[in-house]
């Protein structure tokens, strides 16, 4: 019996005019190893290869699959994957359509009310993918009892069936399967989005799931859960060799979101780096102070190590450990800072300003922190609510959101945009403050300036230019 034909559909973040989000592929490499063994499994990523609606029609076509599988990995590009799914159905009205990833996990009703929407995945693939998809392309009944799944009945009722399990929970985690994407396509990268400027063929690796911390803004533990799934080391190794050896990968860039939690783990994985001799610069761009000390430093450095962003959130104590609940003390910072200097890794941090409860002065506080530390690169970040996250409830509770608000507004996104309001500051307060004193902190000398273009991968004239859109815009990108 031949195997159905199955498209997993990435759309493009440049649709409506939106800055563009170019993201490593990890749930499609995921979703390959999981399922291309049962089904005829192609990939449609129109984000990196930047394919209009048309283009993506025209390959539609040419697949005609029985299902198409919609990427919503984020709520601020909800638009992109309605038009992706309504381009789904005209083109293949007879192929079941599921959207999976962050946006129908933590905005499930609102996604479901789509009618060319058949079915929203929640939350993990692992363990879940295959029965559902076998359940739902056998026009089986059971599919609808599965955890995890959203629907409209008949009656147009919605019925979403809460998660039961989280990626912590599974036994065995998928080993991440390229052999059918154009690796090349993702490990180079210049335009809007300067998070992912590359001047080498850098790839990025996830190699754990989850964060086990508590704070106040963010989503993690809705879509993750409360737990941190490590992948095994001998994967991670696997992984790292594909990528060098046969992709020709320059550069690495670790983005878990607690890349150091586990010690032995991490001190195992460096190790081996040294030890197999991959001479591979890499990065980290979320690491948690608390993990750092003067051993674990050194041997990140000789292991290639050249650049580290720690998430330090505020310059106030108490903002810190009673508003955001993040277990830091500050007065560990300025050590970090000079140990890091003094081996050569290049360090930036990441603060969130606009938190409710936190006064004006508490604000001014955590720029005049930053600036006394001398991080080779401070970023700043205006508080936004997320989707069933304590910070959007507070924010709810005590009426601190615009009348309108709604996550299905897009004028309500767009990097650096503020949307609370306390009676200590409104949100264009807060985005004048953040993008003149972003700018004031982080480059008050030309060798600073030049620093920071290097670290960014930009010319002095294009950092410039940058930095200029960043004043006149008072923070937003589009």
């Amino acid at each position: 019996m031949p195997k159905a034909n199955l498209v997993y559909f990435i759309p493009n973040s440049r649709w409506f005019g939106r800055r563009p989000w170019v993201i490593w592929p990890q749930s499609a490499l995921i979703l390959t190893s999981l399922l291309k063994e049962d089904f005829n499994f192609k990939i449609l990523d129109a984000n990196i290869h930047d394919l209009s609606q048309d283009q993506c029609k025209s390959l539609l076509q040419t697949e005609r699959p029985a299902a198409v599988l919609v990427s919503g990995f984020s709520v601020e590009y909800r638009q992109q994957y309605h038009a992706a799914l309504a381009l789904a159905r005209a083109t293949c009205p007879d192929a079941i359509t599921v959207l999976g990833g962050v946006y129908p996990t933590v905005l499930g009703e609102e996604a479901i009310r789509d009618p060319n929407l058949d079915y929203i995945f929640l939350g993990h693939a692992e363990e879940r993918i295959c029965e559902f998809l076998s359940l739902a392309m056998g026009g089986s009944k059971k599919v609808q009892d599965l955890p995890g799944i959203g629907f409209r009945e008949k009656s147009g009722d919605i019925v979403i069936n809460p998660v039961k399990s989280y990626i912590s929970e599974v036994r065995k985690l998928a080993k991440l399967d390229y052999s059918l994407i154009d690796v090349g396509a993702y490990l180079q990268f210049k335009g809007k989005d300067y998070q992912f400027n590359t001047v080498c063929r850098t790839a990025s690796l996830v190699t754990s799931y989850g964060c086990s911390y508590n704070c106040l803004f963010c989503a993690a533990r809705t879509i993750s859960g409360r737990g941190t799934a490590y992948r095994p080391v001998g994967d991670v190794l696997e992984e790292i060799e594909l990528l060098k050896y046969k992709h020709r990968v320059e550069n690495l860039a670790f983005i878990d979101d607690c890349f150091l939690g586990d010690r032995p783990r991490i001190y195992s994985i460096l190790n081996s780096f040294i030890e197999r001799k991959y001479n591979l610069p890499w990065k980290s761009a979320n690491v948690c102070a608390w993990h750092l000390n003067d051993e674990l430093l050194r041997l990140m450095k000789e292991s290639g190590c050249t650049q580290i962003t720690v998430s330090v959130e505020s310059g106030s104590s108490r903002v810190l450990n009673k508003i955001i609940r993040k277990p830091l003390n500050l007065e560990i910072i300025p050590g970090i800072i000079e140990k890091c200097k003094e081996l050569g890794i290049d360090i930036g941090a990441n603060f969130v300003i606009g938190l409710p409860g936190e006064t004006w002065e508490e604000i001014r506080e955590t720029f005049r922190f930053a600036e006394a530390c001398n991080f080779n690169l401070a970023h700043f970040h205006i508080a936004t609510p997320l989707p069933k996250t304590d910070l959007y409830e507070v924010a709810k509770r005590n009426k601190l959101l615009p009348p309108d608000f709604s996550f299905s507004n897009p004028k309500l996104f767009g990097f650096g945009r503020g949307l609370i309001t306390t009676d200590e500051f409104t949100p264009s307060e807060l985005m004048v403050l953040r993008a003149f004193e972003w700018d004031r902190i982080n480059f008050n000398s030309a060798e600073k300036t030049a620093k920071i273009a290097k670290m960014m991968n930009l010319s002095i004239e294009e950092l410039n230019l940058h930095r200029k859109q960043t004043r006149l815009n008072y923070g937003i990108h589009f």
